[in-house]
């Protein structure tokens, strides 16, 4: 048996799923192996802040006692037009995104402007033919004549070669557009852990009232969540009998980097895990942890590399047994450094905080009034107080008494405010 310590530290030092490119719509959720730097500037090119007129430098002719310029034509009618060179005295017209010509010296918005229209005038360049159809003058007011004035440089938001997400860091939805907007059409990421979870208990039921010597099923529904939130991705869901020829059969198939079964982690005869485990050759890295409840949990490793993270049947031992192993084994296999996969907050006690007979008590707790207190109901069997608890208090054989600081590990999946609601039943 290990300590809960012991435990938590072995399967945050697992090595990280390997590496791969990958396209970045199917990135999200991934860790970044690598660095994303810029591959061009950012912006790449000066591009207009508004729609309006890029202005070349203007001639010293006037207009009204105003500068003017020639507006050539046709000016850009999207943001990926691409326009000539513009010579002293001209002008053309703009939208907020376009590339801004070469020989402009601001943008002069729209609203800002008066254009006369004109007979179309048409003279040669060293460019080629060129075409204005107008004179455009700025209102008095307007600051858009400074030179740069609503135009965004090129590289104003990072240099080419500039590091925007670091290795390690968790692809968002964002990320992964900020990759995009940096030139990459892969990243090369610890891709999301898949997770098959296969449910065992010939006396569980999935709908309806049990009989005596039935019980519902509690992990179905909630561990797809659970572990979603620990940033795995769940292929299956079996339910299973207490068969060890279809546990071993399952765990011989799958193709999932980690399996997670429930119940049938004991060492009775009407318990399947740990049979089927020995016919597959695996390996046992846990085999209990002490702690209370969850103390049957093991960890164990198939011939075939995947990894098998056995939860206790009884549901409060089965999720205290999620919470404290299965976060770090998740965030390691996803290549999420240990102490940022913890999540531990530290809070005062309430109230004294009773211990376990033997090892670490995991103790279902909320915050109220600033302060943590049970949350009730906390056999392993109960499921009543987890409903509203926050977190898995650790509590320490020695007990935790009003006041003193307390180590709590955020539930999976279970995301209350943090100062929830008082339960039904309280005082």
């Amino acid at each position: 048996m290990k300590s809960l310590q012991q435990a938590r530290e072995l399967v945050a030092a697992l090595p990280a799923l390997p590496a791969a490119d990958t396209p970045l719509q199917d990135a999200v959720g991934g860790i970044l192996a690598e660095p994303v730097r810029t591959r061009l500037p950012l912006p790449h090119t000066d591009t207009s802040a508004m729609d309006g007129w890029a202005l070349a430098a203007p001639r010293r002719q006037e207009v009204g006692g105003r500068l003017s310029w020639q507006v050539r034509r046709p000016g850009a009618e999207h943001p990926g037009t691409r326009l000539p060179a513009l010579e002293a005295g001209e002008a053309i017209g703009v939208v907020t995104g376009s590339p801004v010509p070469a020989g402009t010296v601001s943008v002069l918005r729209s609203e800002h402007s008066r254009l006369e229209p004109t007979d179309t005038v048409r003279h040669s360049s060293p460019e080629g033919e060129r075409e204005s159809t107008g004179t455009l003058t700025a209102l008095p007011e307007t600051p858009d004549l400074q030179p740069g004035r609503n135009i965004r440089p090129a590289g104003v938001e990072a240099p080419a070669g500039q590091e925007l997400l670091a290795a390690g860091d968790t692809l968002t939805p964002v990320r992964t557009a900020v990759a995009a907007v940096a030139g990459y059409d892969t990243v090369r990421i610890h891709p999301v852990p898949r997770v098959q979870i296969l449910t065992t208990g010939s006396e569980v039921i999935s709908a309806g009232l049990p009989e005596p010597g039935q019980v519902r099923d509690t992990f179905t529904l909630s561990l797809p969540g659970m572990v979603a939130d620990l940033g795995g991705a769940v292929t299956t869901v079996t339910r299973l009998d207490d068969d060890v020829t279809g546990l071993h059969e399952e765990l011989t198939a799958t193709a999932a980097h980690l399996v997670l079964t429930t119940g049938g982690t004991a060492h009775s005869r009407a318990d399947t895990l740990r049979p089927a485990l020995q016919r597959c050759g695996a390996e046992i890295l846990i085999d209990s942890v002490d702690m209370r409840p969850g103390h049957p949990v093991l960890l164990a490793r198939l011939p075939s590399g995947t990894l098998v993270l056995g939860l206790p049947g009884n549901p409060l031992a089965g999720f205290a047994a999620l919470t404290l192993l299965g976060r770090p084994l998740l965030g390691a296999l996803r290549g999420v450094p240990a102490p940022e996969c913890a999540e531990v907050f530290t809070a005062s006690a309430g109230e004294d905080l009773e211990p376990a007979r033997r090892g670490q008590r995991l103790l279902p707790v909320r915050r109220t009034g600033g302060s943590i207190r049970s949350a009730g109901f906390s056999r392993p069997h109960m499921m009543r107080g987890l409903a509203y608890a926050e977190a898995f208090a650790v509590i320490p054989p020695r007990g935790i008494q009003t006041g003193e600081p307390v180590t709590c590990h955020p539930v999976p999946g279970h995301h209350l405010p943090p100062h929830p609601r008082r339960a039904p039943w309280d005082d």
